[in-house]
């Protein structure tokens, strides 16, 4: 554990000037000094709190859908012929032994109640579920 350092491996660390080290080392300043300090306007130090996030503006969502696994063709061409171009994705998961499917869209906050809409339209039955910000990663 204990180590032997030889003088080659020290590190020579250079030594402030001799005006320096004495201004660190005094407990006070020449009175003409404070003066001069107390004139020359201070740098403006902005306050970062750590404590509070920053609120990040979020653009993106993901919507959940539950449709019966017959209808997720239907459901795929309502979302592709209506609302293709505000969907940015669209994940689809079999559950139940496949008798529903699990759909998942990536789209904007301004397009949420177009797509519910069209959806709803053509869907009745489908299921919607949470409407949560897509994190970033």
């Amino acid at each position: 554990m204990n180590q032997n350092i030889s003088r080659s491996s020290v590190i020579p660390f250079p030594f402030p000037p001799d005006e320096f080290s004495a201004e660190l080392q005094s407990p006070g300043c020449a009175p003409a000094k404070q003066q001069a300090m107390r004139q020359e306007p201070s740098a403006r130090v902005t306050h970062i709190s750590y404590r509070n996030k920053p609120k990040a503006i979020q653009n993106d969502f993901i919507m959940r859908i539950t449709v019966d696994a017959a209808s997720v063709t239907e459901l795929r061409h309502v979302i592709v012929g209506t609302c293709g171009e505000l969907v940015s994705y669209m994940r689809v998961k079999p559950v139940d032994h496949a008798t529903k499917m699990k759909v998942w869209l990536c789209l904007s906050k301004n397009s949420v109640d177009t797509i519910i809409r069209n959806v709803m339209r053509s869907l009745p039955q489908a299921e919607f579920g949470r409407i949560t910000p897509l994190l970033p990663v």
